[in-house]
């Protein structure tokens, strides 16, 4: 086919193509994957892009996972330039290089060339569940685990074996490191076959058209939504409790401005970068500001970057959002996490009628890494655990729902306790976390998990400790994460982010009990409802 016969109609299809062979690749990793945090809890994305680091396609993963390509991709094709070519593969994980938002998120690309011209990538991001560094408080990126410059790891198809060793002499699950990068490979690979097979089914030069009408149609069905949207500047500001280092009440600012050419996301105001491992790259905010955008503006957005022309950002450098070598940044998502629920509350003043009350504001993490005495090998076992969604204007918020930047699944009861020296005791809602309101906010959960040897460190992440995720109009905010290590002893102990890298004993019993959601409207009372109980009554 030739470019003058491209329609509409054969855009759409070629289109969706590219978001077909994202989600292939998606599914080859995880098929393929090691580890229970890829296979079961799908802690990965996949994505065709640009050469600008755009995504073209993206599968439906994890939004903050693109923040991991924004940089990398420019890195490569200037570091490279000349150099790139048919069967290699790139690999980084430094956030500060582009490679990444922290380094356990590692990216691996795979060029893509039409007649011989490079036009692109196919990329898989996995976050792996361990990848050296300390298994405590870290006080800088060093400290945090393995950094990946930029690096070519296979070049025309051959693989370099001293790099790899290099990567599983730095990791203490060496086999599962090397498993799981091996998934990331094939997928790319996939995703480079298939992209070959759309040229030669369409033609070259159609693909590389509609690719870019592809582009330029999500561009201008964001400026059609954009022009619905109210005018003005909108303000608000929220805030970390703590940074697990001394820094507590952490402010992030936020200013939108919409006009009828672009929306400008302006950070300005928000706190210096801290001592503790909550900073954020630029790329990892980059990223969490498309995905609230989009959601928005028009949710129906075509699954790429089309729509990333109308919208500036502004994020000082030093801030927390914007934080500079070497300051550490393991638990970054958890700022991404606020500078949503920020965004979101300008947004709320421009549309009240369609912004939700906050959600649990935060990626709330258990790691649990030593030696697995049963199978004798070391182990590493993350989990992400889900909360309550902040109530919409219409309805109460989703239970026990990851939200907003991240988008994994659990990982299920059988896979822990097959792979690791765990035993889950509990799994359950949260009764009354979620907000009282006209509608209440979504109900948070509580995990609970045992340790079976000694030689067992934990590691938590989460905010939303000391003051719950917040209300609109009224509603009440949802009560607060927490970590308790034997909750039903006579010596319970809260645990916190300061605490990490503290061993535990056998038998330990680890609960976490996430946030619930914001409520969203003034409870109705009994002479409104008409019954003895308020709705969405927080306990």
């Amino acid at each position: 086919m030739t470019q003058s016969e491209l329609d509409s109609v054969t855009v759409d299809i070629i289109g969706h193509h590219l978001v077909a062979i994202s989600e292939e690749m998606g599914v080859a990793m995880m098929r393929a994957a090691y580890s229970p945090n890829i296979k079961e809890r799908r802690d990965c994305t996949t994505a065709l892009l640009d050469t600008s680091g755009h995504s073209i396609a993206q599968a439906e993963h994890i939004p903050i996972h693109m923040g991991s390509m924004i940089g990398f991709i420019p890195g490569i094709v200037a570091q490279y330039d000349g150099d790139i070519h048919p069967g290699d593969i790139f690999i980084s994980n430094d956030p500060y290089l582009g490679g990444s938002t922290h380094l356990p998120d590692v990216s691996v690309v795979a060029p893509l060339h039409v007649a011989g011209e490079l036009v692109g990538f196919a990329a898989a991001v996995a976050h792996h569940a361990e990848f050296g560094g300390s298994l405590g408080v870290a006080p800088d990126i060093y400290s945090e685990g393995l950094r990946l410059p930029i690096l070519k790891i296979v070049d025309r198809g051959v693989l370099d074996e001293a790099l790899i060793r290099l990567i599983q002499l730095n990791t203490r699950v060496p086999t599962e490191r090397l498993g799981d990068l091996r998934s990331q490979f094939a997928a790319v690979s996939l995703g480079v076959r298939r992209y070959d097979a759309l040229l030669a089914r369409y033609g070259p030069g159609a693909v590389v058209e509609a690719t870019h009408v592809w582009l330029d149609k999500a561009e201008a069905q964001a400026r059609a939504a954009l022009q619905e949207m109210p005018k003005g500047r909108f303000e608000f500001a929220d805030r970390m409790d703590s940074d697990g280092a001394g820094t507590v009440d952490i402010p992030i600012r936020v200013a939108i401005e919409i006009d009828d050419e672009r929306i400008a996301v302006d950070f300005t105001g928000t706190a210096g970068q801290v001592a503790g491992q909550i900073n954020t790259a630029r790329a990892a905010v980059e990223a969490s500001v498309y995905y609230t955008i989009k959601t928005i503006l028009d949710p129906t957005l075509p699954a790429n970057a089309g729509f990333y022309r109308i919208v500036e950002i502004t994020i000082p450098r030093g801030s927390l959002l914007n934080s500079v070598a070497p300051a550490p940044v393991f638990m970054r998502s958890d700022s991404c996490q606020r500078a949503v629920d920020a965004i979101l509350g300008a947004f709320s003043q421009a549309l009240p009628d369609r912004i939700p009350a906050a959600s649990n504001g935060s990626i709330t993490a258990m790691a649990f890494n030593g030696y697995d005495a049963t199978r004798q090998r070391p182990f590493a076992y993350t989990e992400v655990i889900a909360g309550g969604a902040g109530a919409l204007p219409t309805a109460d918020g989703q239970d026990a729902v990851q939200t907003h930047i991240t988008n994994t699944a659990n990982t299920p009861v059988e896979a822990v306790e097959q792979s690791y020296p765990l035993r889950v005791t509990k799994y359950a809602l949260r009764d009354g976390s979620g907000g009282a309101g006209r509608f209440r906010g979504g109900i948070g959960i509580i995990r609970e998990l045992e340790t079976l040897n000694d030689d067992i460190r934990l590691l938590v992440k989460g905010d939303r400790v000391n003051n719950g995720p917040w209300g609109l109009q009224g509603g009440g905010s949802g009560l607060p994460l927490a970590f308790v290590l034997d909750p039903e002893s006579d010596h319970p102990r809260t645990f916190t982010r300061s605490d990490n890298g503290t061993p535990l004993r056998p038998g330990t019993i680890v609960r976490a009990m996430t946030a619930g959601g914001g409520g969203f409207g003034s409870p109705q009372t009994e002479d409104e409802t008409g019954t003895d109980k308020e709705k969405g009554d927080a306990k």
